[in-house]
């Protein structure tokens, strides 16, 4: 399988993925954008496909972050991509289930701040690449592991930032509230003005009291 190296138009950071694999869209810049964390902060980008989100996330912040993924081939992407940025010592890379979190070299409760761009579809046609499958069908995992794994490797107080379809909504909200995570902040993502959002960006906080805010909508395009 053929990769490229893709320029990120950031601090100078690119990334290698594959030509025919999963690259990214504007739903993993809307998160990286979206997190609030601070240099000191430890970070797990769970899920990380190509690394776009953990790159940005210390371009905008400087923390340390780990960037876990199932997808054998994604983490050795994403290891070339990290020698090349001479981050080695800012991002680390794990191969890890994300059902199977904590272990030995992620522990329980160690993270300050988790990002999450989970796969959104549980039905429909699977691309029969397995790399695209994980990362756009609930094969690996499902918003409810997703939850219950953020419970288990934040600390208390913690917080989860992710994105999900609107239509999701609901799901995202229970799942979220049955591992006592409590959605703090929502961002809806519109297409155009005048069009119905279709995507939401949240931040939720381990033990955190109730009380939410919705932030001004993103529109991607003004017409």
């Amino acid at each position: 399988m053929a990769e490229v190296w893709e320029d990120l138009q950031c601090a100078g950071f690119g990334i290698y993925r594959d030509t025919e694999g999963f690259s990214y869209g504007h739903d993993a810049v809307l998160l990286a954008n979206f997190v609030r964390a601070n240099r000191n902060d430890h970070v797990l980008d769970l899920g990380a496909g190509t690394g776009i989100v953990s790159f940005l996330v210390h371009a905008k912040t400087g923390a340390g972050i780990c960037a876990a993924d199932i997808s054998e081939r994604c983490c050795r992407l994403m290891e070339k991509s990290v020698a090349k940025n001479g981050l080695s010592k800012a991002i680390k890379v794990y191969e890890a289930d994300l059902r199977l979190l904590p272990d030995a070299r992620l522990p329980w409760e160690s993270f300050d701040c988790i990002c999450c761009n989970p796969p959104y579809f549980s039905g429909g046609t699977e691309s029969p690449n397995p790399v695209r499958q994980q990362s756009a069908h609930e094969t690996s995992c499902t918003i409810s592991e997703v939850a219950a794994c953020a419970r288990r490797m934040l600390k208390n107080g913690g917080r989860l930032f992710a994105c999900y379809p609107v239509l999701g909504l609901s799901r995202f909200c229970a799942a979220l509230e049955a591992e006592k995570l409590a959605v703090k902040r929502i961002c809806f993502v519109r297409s155009k003005c005048g069009k119905a959002p279709y995507l939401f960006l949240a931040e939720a906080k381990k033990g955190g009291k109730s009380g939410l805010v919705f932030e001004a909508d993103i529109i991607l395009e003004e017409s």
